[in-house]
């Protein structure tokens, strides 16, 4: 354990309940980027946090409307220099135009996949698992159009949540045109996840026949 050292003896500071010692703490510095994780200013702390603390408060900081911050916790132990390249912990906080917070977000879709079928129809299928601390959506937003740019918001389908599984969805789509498609999670109070990778382009085939049936006769 990294000690510190005083005229009269040492001490670990840790044990300083509710005390921050700058550069001699153990716990968890807090950093913060406008935008993705790329963005956040590592070289800023904006806080700290105690070894053992489930929260912490963050005052003066401010949120701009319509903008999505990137939270950090990284651990240091000791002497000030002595911090992981790696976090404990982040998560994202984004602002609606108001600059009020929009919620709290669902985790995006596992994967998602699809099939062409007969008639111009083409079923997806994605999965959705709960990470650790999301919330569980209410159901799921799908996206379609003729290019990648695809941006939540107003979805052509949506599917209740009902657990963790796989799920499925057939759009009807008009024959001889290209699709990509993407699918959200959404919370009851209607904020999404991340959009999941967008996939495509799949071609509409209205011409397709229809998929053999397959039976197995009982008669040797």
């Amino acid at each position: 354990m990294a000690k510190a050292y005083f005229p009269f003896g040492y001490l670990p500071p840790k044990h300083f309940a509710g005390w921050y010692f700058a550069n001699l703490s153990h716990g968890l510095r807090v950093y913060r980027g406008i935008g993705s994780l790329a963005a956040v200013d590592f070289d800023t702390p904006v806080g700290f946090a105690q070894p053992g603390a489930t929260s912490i408060t963050l005052v003066g900081l401010g949120h701009a409307a319509s903008t999505r911050y990137t939270y950090v916790a990284r651990p240091v132990c000791g002497n000030g220099w002595l911090e992981t390249p790696d976090f404990s912990c982040r998560c994202q906080v984004e602002m609606d135009a108001d600059a009020d917070w929009v919620g709290t977000r669902p985790g995006p879709v596992e994967w998602l996949t699809a099939n062409v079928e007969a008639g111009g129809q083409i079923t997806l299928r994605w999965r959705w698992r709960k990470p650790y601390g999301a919330e569980t959506p209410a159901d799921f937003c799908l996206y379609y159009g003729d290019s990648p740019s695809i941006s939540p918001g107003n979805p052509q389908a949506t599917v209740d949540y009902d657990r963790e599984r796989t799920y499925t969805h057939t759009f009807s789509l008009t024959g001889g045109q290209t699709y990509h498609f993407a699918v959200t999670a959404r919370s009851g109070g209607g904020v999404e996840s991340q959009l999941s990778e967008v996939i495509g382009p799949y071609l509409a085939d209205a011409t397709a026949p229809a998929p053999p049936i397959v039976s197995v006769s009982t008669t040797f």
